[in-house]
């Protein structure tokens, strides 16, 4: 943090070696939330790698194999990505997915602070169609008819990572046809998605912790760790407002 300060209760105090060792571990504590929540956005906006961006519960596919220019984590080059971002704050989604007879597939299911929480594909549930209802966190309610499971997610917002296996550039109109059978459709009419909310006007050395307040609040994780977040009450992380006024001159 610059200056050695941290602004505590809307007015800045000095930051003793406690406090300091305080805000460290909420840094590494928050760190996957806030690059998990900003991976998110950028999608939204600007897609990853090969894969185009999307709107939030819209697929979006890579439509060629991977190359050398590639920018996503440990890229490979024998599966092409279809990925999509979720909001279920207006109410459950259902996920269709085709018959890959055989085909070798995996939708990686991750919330919003980077934990990988379902599969579906080949190892996990196999290669017929099949039909997933995708749920907000507490959802209650009766699994609709032809429904083959009920994926609950600990967040309201999450990602869906797919990769397909791909043997070559021939095979890439036959991914293509797969692909272009995923589909994510409301189970009732429901308002827009809410999407993320925005963090507060902050100094730049607050910003950091400015996200960990307000997405913590947004997509609350499991209760354990809600009881383990108490610890950062004094650096303000709790607060239902921002507490990190600019710096008096």
């Amino acid at each position: 943090m610059a200056a050695g300060s941290v602004v505590l209760s809307r007015r800045w105090c000095s930051v003793g070696d406690d406090l300091a060792a305080l805000a460290a571990e909420a840094y590494v504590y928050g760190f996957a939330l806030v690059a998990d929540v900003r991976e998110i956005i950028r999608f939204t906006r600007e897609g990853l790698g090969q894969v185009p961006p999307a709107t939030f519960n819209t697929f979006s596919h890579a439509r060629s194999l991977a190359g050398p220019d590639a920018r996503f984590v440990s890229i490979n080059n024998d599966t092409v990505y279809s990925m999509a971002q979720l909001d279920l704050g207006p109410g459950p989604v259902l996920l269709r997915v085709p018959d890959t007879a055989g085909r070798y597939y995996v939708l990686q299911f991750v919330d919003a602070w980077s934990d990988n929480f379902a599969y579906v594909g080949r190892r996990a549930s196999g290669t017929g169609a099949g039909s997933f209802l995708l749920v907000p966190p507490g959802w209650h309610g009766d699994k609709p008819p032809g429904v083959t499971e009920v994926i609950e997610f600990p967040t309201r917002v999450g990602s869906i990572v797919g990769r397909w296996a791909c043997d070559g550039p021939d095979d890439l109109p036959a991914v293509k046809i797969l692909q272009d059978g995923l589909a994510l459709e409301p189970v009732s009419p429901a308002g827009a998605p809410e999407g993320v909310p925005s963090p507060a006007a902050v100094p730049d050395e607050l910003a950091f912790f400015e996200q960990v307040r307000t997405w913590m609040q947004a997509f609350p994780p499991s209760a354990d760790d809600r009881a383990y977040q108490q610890r950062f009450a004094p650096l303000g992380l709790l607060d239902p407002a921002s507490p990190y006024d600019p710096v008096p001159s």
